[in-house]
């Protein structure tokens, strides 16, 4: 089975091309790129908006396949970037829906946490961390089950950095524990003295394990509209639109400040 996978959670825009067969994945072609951050209003545009779906073409191109052999889609829902979670996921769910290919997707925090598995110590405890701003790092709890497996321990969440750090203590009192991510390196001074970082380690996610993840459910799953449908971002936390207008625009909104 031919998939086609994409994570697109930070600034990174990961995409890969892979053979789902009986004894696992095989890669036939994945590519990065980093997109540069839009420096406010007016802006040029950029970022992964203008490369999707043109960097999934090119990496057809590259491994002698097209567009219509692509058999299903794996797509990272995040946490991360609002806006880049649903390009991400609006293209693909484009693609799968004019092909009626099946589509799957999974945890973006997962996937660098499966990226980061082969360097840590057996056990550890694997804390992938995005920058979530606000002074919050999107923060995911998991340990390797498998050469393709990782399980959580406890839910994804947005937290403080003070907070991660105590949360870590909880699930590994030990000690046991590594970190990885952008989110790590954005407070380094904090997290150093709590938890030390994987080094040789991606900072973000890999299409190719968002594929990975995905793979048993695609394998196993037909065309199926309404799940399709279903498929949304991973957030974790509101966004601002949500927690200033708690009702909406129209009729019984509530306007920001008031009680």
């Amino acid at each position: 089975m031919l998939v086609a996978a994409v994570d697109t959670a930070t600034l990174n825009l990961s995409v890969a091309l892979g053979l789902v067969e009986p004894d696992g994945v095989r890669v036939l072609a994945e590519h990065d790129e980093r997109a540069a951050p839009r420096s406010g209003a007016g802006a040029p545009a950029g970022g992964h908006g203008a490369r999707l779906p043109a960097a999934l073409l090119e990496l057809l191109a590259r491994a002698g396949r097209r567009l219509a052999e692509v058999e299903g889609y794996a797509v990272g829902i995040g946490p991360g970037s609002f806006t880049g979670l649903r390009i991400g996921l609006a293209t693909w769910k484009g693609l799968a829906y004019a092909a009626r290919r099946p589509i799957a997707g999974a945890s973006s925090l997962a996937a660098l946490a499966l990226d980061a598995a082969p360097f840590a110590p057996p056990g550890a405890l694997l804390v992938p961390l995005f920058d979530a701003k606000k002074g919050e790092v999107y923060a995911g709890f998991y340990r390797a089950t498998g050469p393709d497996r990782v399980e959580p321990i406890a839910p994804e969440a947005a937290l403080p950095p003070a907070a991660l750090c105590g949360r870590v203590a909880e699930l590994a009192p030990s000690g046991e524990a590594c970190g990885v991510g952008e989110g790590y390196a954005t407070y380094d001074a904090v997290f150093s003295a709590a938890f030390p970082a994987l080094s040789r380690v991606r900072a973000a996610p890999s299409a190719l394990s968002v594929l990975r993840l995905a793979a048993e459910r695609l394998a196993a799953r037909p065309f199926d509209p309404q799940a399709l449908f279903a498929l949304e971002p991973h957030y974790v936390r509101a966004s601002e639109a949500e927690v200033k207008f708690p009702h909406g625009l129209g009729p019984g909104a509530v306007p920001p400040g008031a009680r």
